[in-house]
């Protein structure tokens, strides 16, 4: 009886099998094909791309992905005089350099704070200045290509060129910086030589050095800006404050964002001016930047290891500094 059973299911399942072939339509066999073919060119073009995009990868691999891992990995070693790790200890680099080892040295967390003070002076002056900048250069006036010209030269100076270029404008033997020392009463001639104005002085080098992008990219944005709407604003009685505030600078909103996180890097890794200007930690280390810092920790003091916890901590700020300004800013961009 049970072989009976097993015998009528079995046939039954087997004319259920025949009958969905024979139900099969020649159009779902086709559609079955063409799916199959797609998948078959969607995976020999991603092959293809991979293909080409080798070289690029490989460049990324050698050059910023295995320098990145390996900077972690010396980051958590003690390194010998040639930088190859002899002795492991963990996250004590990183405790140093917040001053969390009991230790008592501050120099590390002083630099940091130093670098994020300097940050505030370049990015906020280098926004509104070239806002500034950019509706000057929106007038219709004769000979304004001129003075747009005028706002870009920055552009084309290098830091380094920059940094002797100001050097010599900060000499204290020239008269002018004679009498803004006598001005200032400073103690020492010069405002490189005085810690309360050596980091001024090198926010306002930065901030000329970098007016020139910021010019650029704002004048951009706002004359992406329908003129429509000006000229509607302005039929309908709104003044130029009005037009500004309610049209433009809503509209400019993800130009100033993107130039926000790009200043706000470039400023905590700006290294060369203080270099040349400076050449040192500055008067009572008032222009020790943490990226300077980690500079003389790699080069003076040979302790690669330490200069790499540094490095990876600055990689931090900044990627929390940049998912804060995106995440926090970004919702109050408009994009229409």
């Amino acid at each position: 009886m049970e072989r009976h059973i097993s015998g009528q299911t079995q046939n039954r399942n087997d004319s259920a099998l025949e009958i969905d072939e024979i139900n099969v339509s020649p159009q779902t066999v086709q559609i079955h094909d063409q799916l199959r073919q797609a998948r078959l060119r969607q995976a020999r073009n991603f092959a293809w791309a991979l293909l080409y995009l080798a070289p690029a990868l490989i460049l990324f691999a050698l050059f910023s992905y295995f320098p990145f891992f390996q900077a972690i990995w010396l980051s958590l070693h003690v390194t010998d005089e040639v930088g190859n790790p002899v002795r492991f200890v963990g996250l004590r680099y990183y405790l140093s350099i917040f001053n969390l080892d009991g230790s008592g040295n501050t120099t590390y967390l002083q630099s940091l704070l130093t670098s994020c003070r300097f940050a505030l002076m370049v990015v906020v002056l280098q926004i509104v200045l070239g806002i500034g900048l950019a509706l000057l250069a929106q007038a219709r006036v004769k000979g304004i290509g001129i003075f747009r010209v005028i706002f870009t030269v920055s552009i084309a100076v290098s830091l380094a060129s920059a940094g002797v270029f100001w050097s010599l404008l900060y000499n204290p033997s020239t008269a002018f910086m004679s009498w803004l020392s006598n001005a200032l009463h400073l103690a020492q001639p010069g405002v490189l030589n005085n810690a309360s104005t050596a980091l001024p002085a090198m926010a306002i080098m930065t901030v000329w050095s970098g007016l020139g992008f910021n010019f650029v990219i704002t004048f951009a944005g706002i004359q992406a800006i329908p003129v429509e709407l000006h000229e509607s604003a302005a039929l309908d009685g709104a003044g130029t404050w009005k037009i500004f505030r309610h049209i433009t600078l809503p509209l400019l909103t993800p130009i100033l964002l993107f130039l926000l996180v790009v200043n706000t890097i470039q400023s905590f890794q700006a290294f060369t001016q203080f270099n040349v200007l400076m050449g040192g930690p500055g008067p009572d280390d008032a222009t020790n930047v943490f990226i300077y810092q980690t500079f003389l920790s790699f080069w003076m003091d040979h302790r690669d290891g330490f200069a790499s916890a540094m490095s990876i901590v600055l990689f931090l700020i900044l990627l929390l500094l940049s998912a804060l300004q995106l995440g926090f800013l970004g919702r109050r961009v408009n994009y229409q």
